[in-house]
């Protein structure tokens, strides 16, 4: 809003008073609302911002700020601030002056006028505004002190600020210039990126050494008054350490070409560190040398260190430290916490190698003290946690090799393993019960981090902390002891990743998984905690590689896992141990088939089911069936498996013809996710070592299935939801989930014959909720599984593009029907085809023949006279000149896959013909974009296109490009002319000079901006 708009919003006929009340009532009513006005909020602050940015806004600040009310001197410091911030430029030398004066002189009488510090601080914010836009104003802290100073007495042109002026304020004025003080430095930090054109350094450089001499005045009085008094001023302490905090942080977070360090900054340090003794600075002392270790470290010299180290090790660390053992976490003890992982920070190593001597022992002792905390990590004991991190850190350092000191530092580490891991227990289910939620995440993230911290571990004390765990399990399973064998196995499921490929370590864990106490509780497990039976269940499925090698061991392990999954809790974990375990072992697991197929069974009659787990359970068993040496002797038991859930199937179908919807799609659900976890399960074993001199080629012939009445019974579950079920995302992801089980493979009952799939795909509707994407991506993943060779597939592949031409075509004669995603997929589907079956798509010249409607049937009332490509290279050409941009850029690359094909040159060839018709339409539709028409975002993917062309087609390309250029508008609102223009000249000649290089971005972004105006020059 310029200043003329702002006049017209303002009554013309209204005097400068009435302004004036007007602000004050608006203020008064946002500061009290009641009764209609709470509904009228937003009106008020719009009216008030209103008044602010209106060229009477200086003076309404200046009656708001005058107001003896606290709540509307608030909304003129505001205002004040806006107006600064808004219409500084408009102020002249003299004019500045005098606002830098009157709001100096506010603040100095408000600050003694002991106004509320909300007044005080919005206040002190208006002048460092001041302070950032007058290049001018170099030392506001001194200005602001000599204001004080020379409030009563004869102005003088020369005072020393230092000695003179600070040493004379009172208690009041030395508050309030500590808290501008303060402000200036945190508003500063926020603004670390200023510079002012004079020096070429940020506004508060010249002001850090007056901020320290203050803050060093203030501490050097403050410690006076506690060696006479043995007491402080609480509140002055308070506000000088924020001060020295804050410019503390000025000097890490802004850049300074001198960082050299005053006798103030230095003694400011001094007396700083000496705060710490004082009981009621202490904690807030501390947090400063906290920050200062972490940020600041050069500030802090030998003898600073040593003084901490002194604190730490004293009497007064003894008792701070015992008051965090015994779970007293208040101010003093975590601000000495804080000190601890400060000073040690960049330490650790030299720490945990002893290189530090033992002057620094009482550290590790007070590391290893502070894990025997109270209770539960993270619930009674809020240090745990963090001890937990200092050491993950630590053992992550250690992984970058110590010179000396290594066997302490395994010791140290080792010591620290056995304290985190004494915490890892669970506690009492009453107990557990009665945590909120957040404590049991905060327990649980405790057990999470654990895991970081045992495999950085485990890289540098090995095989020995696998062993510790194994002994611990051992040990707890012969006294049944199940909290601890709980902790153990779960830090030995931790490590299974890193002990994966160590057979020696592998070979440790035949102590838990050979003795009887293990192989009792395999067929007896009710005695377990559930929380024991859960981290088992995890572990077990995490050692597929020892199960594979020990295989006599797998029937008592499954029966365990099998029995946990009527434990609901268990559910989840023991169906994925399941799957992981019969995939890996299936080999192993044939001869169990029958009592695998009966479980199964009873589990799906089981509360405690569930899809997902269902879905991994007959996954599982699905592989170990596919280990069975015939398709012969697969088959009765494929058959087990699917049989319930062709009739869940068929119990979808019927609820779907009652209209009971949700029952449908539930069933639906469970039938085709299980369906296609067997189909997944029955695929080939990755791992099985193929015999590379053997003369047998594996056959892939499917006669077997093809024939079989399990793979029409298959095929009709499918149709069951194809035709007339209510279709919706989940359904028709998993018809394609069933039908992609099958094509990875060469024979079994997944793999359908091409034309039986091309069927089925081309049936589920592409305008229902989701489908176009689910089922063109999985046409596309159909013709990759013939990619070796696609001639095996040519006629299902035309079928495929005839049925994206019957929804192109749909969608171009209703366009209300159109639908982006449907236009996306079914664009990305070509593309994606292009490199192995351009040749079948460009040879769709002619309209779909009626034969074809035998596989697939097209939509009704579809005018079927135009040619299959002719439709398509439409579709996409009017794609890439829309607005959407999911259809535009698919359609990019569409072309972009044409245009790189290697025959689209050679001019007797379908596709260089289409390319060759289609040529000038794309130079039109490309120019008429780059000309203003399409979005920013969309430049890139066009200039694709355009480079293919230009690099491909340069001769041709000149003259459709310059046709195309001749009949648009240019920049500067150019009509269409006969002839190109200059710009438009000089556009085409640097367009063809860049030859379809990288270039050619900046130059159609130059001319988009020139086209579309300068408010469009941002940098992308």
């Amino acid at each position: 809003m310029d200043v003329a708009e702002q006049a017209a919003v303002l009554n013309p006929t209204q005097s400068s008073q009435e302004l004036f009340e007007e602000a004050e009532t608006l203020v008064y009513q946002l500061n009290h609302p009641t009764g209609a006005i709470k509904d009228n909020i937003k009106s008020i602050q719009d009216r008030l911002q209103q008044i602010q940015k209106s060229p009477q806004g200086w003076d309404v600040a200046r009656y708001l700020l005058d107001h003896p009310d606290s709540s509307t001197k608030f909304f003129g410091a505001l205002t004040f601030i806006v107006k600064i911030n808004q219409s500084w430029s408009d102020l002249s030398t003299d004019a500045i002056q005098q606002l830098k004066t009157y709001l100096i002189g506010s603040y100095v009488t408000f600050i003694e006028s002991q106004e509320k510090q909300l007044v005080t601080r919005k206040l002190a914010a208006a002048l460092i505004a001041i302070f950032f836009a007058d290049e001018s104003w170099t030392h506001p802290i001194q200005d602001i002190a000599t204001f004080f100073w020379q409030h009563g007495r004869e102005t003088s042109s020369e005072v020393d600020y230092e000695g003179t002026v600070v040493p004379a304020l009172n208690e009041a004025q030395i508050s309030g210039l500590l808290s501008f003080s303060q402000t200036m430095a945190e508003d500063s930090v926020k603004s670390c990126g200023l510079l002012r054109k004079s020096t070429g350094g940020h506004p508060v450089t010249e002001s850090i050494e007056d901020a320290f001499s203050l803050c060093n005045y203030v501490l050097g009085a403050l410690l006076n008054q506690y060696r006479a008094e043995g007491d402080v001023t609480e509140k002055t302490g308070f506000e000088v350490l924020d001060a020295c905090r804050a410019w503390i942080s000025v000097r890490t977070s802004i850049y300074l070409r001198d960082r050299s360090e005053s006798h103030n900054l230095q003694s400011t340090v001094d007396r700083l560190i000496l705060c710490v003794d004082i009981a009621t600075l202490c904690s807030h002392a501390t947090d400063i040398l906290s920050d200062m270790l972490n940020m600041e470290d050069r500030l802090l010299k030998p003898v600073h260190l040593q003084f901490i180290l002194n604190y730490i090790q004293g009497d007064q660390g003894t008792e701070l430290v015992q008051r965090l053992n015994d779970g007293d976490y208040d101010d003093d003890a975590m601000a000495f916490w804080d000190l601890i992982e400060g000073y040690t920070q960049s330490r650790r190593v030299d720490l945990v190698t002893n290189s530090l001597g033992p002057s620094h022992a009482v550290l590790l002792t007070y590391l290893d003290i502070l894990f025997q905390g109270p209770g539960h990590p993270g619930v009674d004991d809020i240090i745990a946690p963090r001890l937990l991190e200092w050491w993950t850190e630590t053992a992550d350092t250690l992984l970058d090799g110590v010179d000396e000191g290594l066997e302490a530092a395994r010791q140290h580490l080792a010591k620290a393993v056995l304290n985190v891991y004494n915490r890892l227990k669970w506690p009492a289910e009453e107990e557990f019960d009665q945590w909120l939620a957040d404590e049991r995440s905060e327990f649980y993230n405790f057990r999470r981090d654990t895991e970081d911290f045992l495999l950085t571990s485990y890289a540098t004390l090995g095989l020995e902390l696998f062993d510790l765990f194994r002994q611990r399990a051992v040990s707890a399973l012969d006294v049944g002891d199940w909290n601890e064998f709980e902790a153990a196995c779960f830090c030995l499921s931790q490590l299974s990743e890193a002990v994966d490929s160590s057979e020696d370590a592998l070979d440790h864990l035949n102590a838990i998984f050979t003795s009887d106490k293990f192989t009792h509780i395999c067929f007896n497990s009710d005695q377990l905690p559930t929380k024991t039976r859960q981290t088992l269940v995890d572990m077990l499925g995490k050692y597929q590689s020892y199960f594979e090698r020990n295989p006599s061991l797998l029937p008592k392990v499954l029966t365990f896992l099998f029995s946990s999954l009527n434990a609901g809790a268990c559910t989840n974990n023991a169906s994925r141990s399941i799957g992981f375990l019969c995939k890996s072992c299936r080999q192993a697991l044939v001869a169990e088939l029958p009592v695998f197929l009966r479980i199964c069974s009873e589990f799906q009659q089981s509360q405690a089911v569930t899809v997902q787990s269902l879905e991994r359970v007959v996954e599982g068993i699905a592989a170990v069936v596919q280990a069975l040496p015939s398709e012969e002797a697969k088959a009765p038991c494929i058959d087990e498996l699917l049989r319930p859930f062709f009739s869940q199937t068929a119990s979808a179908r019927d609820d779907a013809q009652r209209e009971d919807i949700e029952s449908a799609h539930t069933r639906g659900q469970l039938a085709l996710k299980c369906i296609a976890g067997i189909g997944r399960g029955l695929r080939s074993d990755d791992s099985k070592v193929i015999d590379l001199e053997s003369e047998e080629t594996p056959s892939d012939d499917n006669t077997f299935w093809d024939t079989h009445p399990l793979q029409e019974q298959l095929r009709q579950c499918l149709l069951v939801y194809i035709d007339g079920f209510p279709l919706e995302h989940e359904i028709i992801e998993g018809i394609c989930e069933v039908l992609k089980a099958g094509f990875t493979e060469k024979i079994g009952l997944f793999v359908f014959r091409p034309a039986i799939t091309v069927h089925l795909l081309t049936t589920v509707p592409l305008g229902a909720a989701g489908a176009a994407d689910m089922v063109m991506s999985t046409a596309s993943s159909f013709l990759a599984s013939y990619q070796s060779n696609p001639g095996k597939v040519q006629e299902e592949a035309a079928l495929l593009f005839v049925h994206v031409y019957w929804t192109f075509s749909l969608m171009m004669q209703n366009p209300q029907s159109h639908d982006p995603e449907v236009s996306n997929s079914g664009i990305s589907f070509l593309t994606r085809s292009l490199p192995k079956y351009h040749e079948i798509l460009f040879s769709l010249t002619s309209a779909p023949s009626p034969s074809t409607f035998r596989i697939a049937t097209p939509p009704p009332n579809m005018n079927m006279e135009i040619p299959v490509l002719q439709a398509i290279l439409n579709f996409v050409s009017n794609a890439l000149s829309g607005r959407e941009p999911l259809p535009l850029r698919s359609a990019s690359q569409f072309w972009v896959g044409v245009l790189t094909l290697p025959n689209a040159t050679n001019g007797t060839t379908n596709v260089s013909r289409a390319v060759q018709e289609y040529l000038p339409s794309l130079c039109h539709v490309l120019m008429t974009q780059v000309s203003g028409s399409c979005a920013r975002s969309d430049i890139n993917h066009l200039c694709e296109v355009l480079k293919k062309i230009v690099f491909n087609f340069q001769g041709e390309a000149r003259n459709h490009l310059a046709a195309s250029l001749a009949s648009l508008a240019g920049p500067n609102g150019q009509v269409p002319s006969s002839g190109l223009s200059k710009e438009k000249e000089r556009f085409l000649a640097m367009l063809l000079g860049a030859r379809g290089g990288p270039a050619t971005q900046e130059i159609v972004r130059t001319y988009w901006i020139n086209c579309r105006g300068a408010g469009f020059a941002y940098q992308a």
